[in-house]
């Protein structure tokens, strides 16, 4: 009875955990993204930006920003013609919305595959907790992903001729509805899954490792205290992130240029991972691949420790 009674308790407790993986995560997700959203508008533009300026090249050379100074030219015309709301939080709402499921999906995965490989090693256990995660919340990043991109790139678009205007968010979504039908919104599901799971695998098993690493006097640069344990786990997180970003960032690229630029307007686009490949390289050799990498280590990494931080302080309120 008595062990009746521990296997109850332990079911419960891990069905009370996944729960918490649900809630929590997207408690802990909402902050970041807000905070982080003009860098990752930012990094969307300066992905799409190489192949939007060929197409400006053969229509107005002086159009093209020098190259030294795109950025401060992006900051300076995005703030003088759309201003800093339009300019840096276009879609906001959008990714604020789907925040709150896909985190949601994504610690509830990450929750089951803890559970699910308990006992296992930290990197085995990392792996299938990332994989997990990033399958599962996908389903629901994907469409607001189309829509949040559309909305992030549109300057850049009408700069290069693709469409008249920006357009607000409903008028975007009815007009990519009608023009390339629904399908367009699950658009890049399987260049997401490729992009976030070995992302998800190579930051939740570093993160989980350089964690245990550093409470097991592996590793000890910080003293044993409340806010010293702040700021491990948050070094853990972001040395965790940058790595990860850096080396899954080419696939970033392809997959934020299949969502965010219209079907038709770039030759090549979403004819293929290989091919496109292919033509990036040729077209703009290696730097090609790593357009943006800066603004999104700046975004991801401290959106990720401060993700994290929140979710495991409410994880230790959770276990208290």
């Amino acid at each position: 009875d008595q062990n009746r009674m521990t296997a109850r308790g332990e079911e419960g407790g891990g069905l009370g955990r996944v729960a918490f993986g649900a809630v929590g995560g997207a408690m802990a997700d909402v902050v970041p993204r807000l905070v982080t959203y003009p860098l990752e508008t930012l990094k969307s533009r300066s992905m799409v930006t190489p192949i939007l300026n060929k197409q400006l090249k053969s229509k107005d050379p002086a159009q093209l920003p020098k190259p030294r100074l795109a950025w401060r030219e992006t900051l300076s015309r995005t703030y003088q013609t759309l201003g800093l709301w339009r300019g840096f939080f276009p879609g906001v709402h959008v990714a604020l919305l789907g925040t709150i499921p896909g985190s949601a999906a994504y610690f509830f995965g990450y929750e089951v595959g803890k559970m699910a490989t308990a006992g296992q090693s930290p990197a085995v256990q990392g792996a299938v907790s990332g994989v997990a995660a990033q399958l599962i919340a996908n389903v629901f990043h994907t469409p607001i992903d189309n829509v949040k991109e559309r909305a992030q790139v549109q300057e850049s678009v009408v700069r290069a001729g693709g469409q008249k205007r920006v357009y607000s968010t409903s008028e975007l979504v009815r007009r990519v509805a009608r023009e390339e039908g629904l399908g367009a919104f699950m658009r890049g599901y399987w260049r997401g899954n490729l992009l976030w799971m070995p992302w998800s695998v190579l930051y939740v098993s570093g993160y989980e490792h350089l964690k245990r690493s550093t409470a097991e006097g592996v590793w000890t640069p910080f003293e044993d205290s409340e806010d010293s344990r702040t700021l491990r786990l948050g070094a853990c997180s972001a040395a965790s992130s940058a790595a990860a970003c850096v080396l899954t960032h080419p696939i970033d690229v392809l997959k934020t240029r299949m969502q965010a630029l219209p079907a038709g307007l770039v030759p090549g686009n979403g004819l293929g991972l290989a091919t496109e490949v292919r033509r990036l390289l040729r077209a703009e050799g290696v730097s090609g691949l790593f357009a943006g990498l800066p603004y999104r280590v700046a975004q991801l990494s401290p959106a990720t420790v401060m993700t994290w931080m929140i979710y495991e302080k409410l994880a230790e309120r959770f276990a208290g």
